[in-house]
């Protein structure tokens, strides 16, 4: 009797052993699937291919979203026309002044350039880029020079600064300064990205897009305000890719800030980095106001 009972203990051990094999192969098979997918440069249910986020409903070729949305992304609302789509619906963010470290926070960045602190008042900021869709307001109005037509929720590219000011002008505001900029996306804490310290990842930027990390045939920006997970504390979207930011300061030095769909390397989308000041498909730009 007690060797029966022997017996099938060690049955039953063998048999435990078994599914715990079976289990962990599963799992690994299941991380190794995950592994090979690769980043997620999209939100959940907004289909991806050639460098592009679309909205359901539409399909993604040749770096374009066409056809007309079933739904569009949270904050986003749809638009019809000849060319139909999703637009982020606009709205300024007011960010609390405070003093600004207008420089490096970390050892990779010390060497490039010193850091200082400055003050900065409180101010009103666009909380997404200028889209296509809200630069036709000016454009029809007279005050902008035409654009082609494009995505309506695109974020403006290929603009000088000249264009980018008469437009803040036409919707109250202006440039934000150097100063303000990065007061707005590193906060008092001096955030290393917009929405903190680590975390680089895709489906909060829209960068290494063109020939990876993130994607592959990207010939412009994406959807403007379509990563909700790369938002700064007070709201504000895509300080870090998408479209490099035009700035001006009180003395008229012009910069480049935050990055762009095309930047393959993290220092670049680092919020105190700039870029040189010249137009080109990955240069736009979004403004500030008086504070309320």
């Amino acid at each position: 009797m007690s060797r029966a009972l022997s017996d099938l203990s060690v049955r039953g051990l063998g048999l435990s052993a078994l599914v715990a094999g079976i289990a962990l192969v599963a799992w690994a098979a299941f991380v190794g699937m995950r592994v090979r997918s690769g980043p997620q440069p999209c939100e959940p249910g907004m289909p991806a291919a050639g460098g592009r986020c679309c909205a359901p409903g539409q399909r993604a070729s040749k770096g374009a979203c066409s056809g007309v949305p079933l739904e569009c992304p949270a904050r986003l609302r749809k638009v019809s026309g000849s060319t139909p789509g999703c637009v982020a619906i606009s709205e300024k963010i007011a960010i609390s002044g405070g003093s600004a470290l207008l420089g490096p926070v970390d050892w990779d960045g010390a060497s490039v350039r010193s850091a200082r602190i400055v003050l900065v008042r409180d101010f009103q900021m666009d909380h997404v880029e200028v889209t296509e869709h809200r630069y036709a307001e000016c454009a029809r109005a007279g005050m902008c020079p035409e654009r082609p037509v494009r995505e309506p929720g695109l974020p403006v590219s290929d603009v000088d600064a000249t264009v980018a000011e008469r437009f803040c002008a036409f919707a109250g505001g202006r440039l934000p300064t150097g100063a303000e900029w990065i007061f707005a996306a590193a906060g008092a804490e001096a955030r290393r990205y917009p929405w903190g310290a680590h975390g680089l990842v895709c489906r909060r930027a829209a960068y290494g897009r063109v020939s990876g990390p993130c994607a592959t045939g990207a010939r412009g920006p994406d959807l403007a305000g379509i990563r909700s997970e790369g938002r700064t504390p007070e709201g504000i979207l895509d300080l870090a890719g998408n479209v490099a930011e035009w700035t001006k300061d009180e003395d008229g030095r012009l910069a480049l800030r935050g990055g762009s769909f095309a930047s393959v390397a993290a220092a670049s989308l680092k919020t105190w980095a700039e870029q040189p000041a010249r137009t080109s498909g990955e240069a736009g730009f979004r403004c500030v106001y008086p504070a309320p």
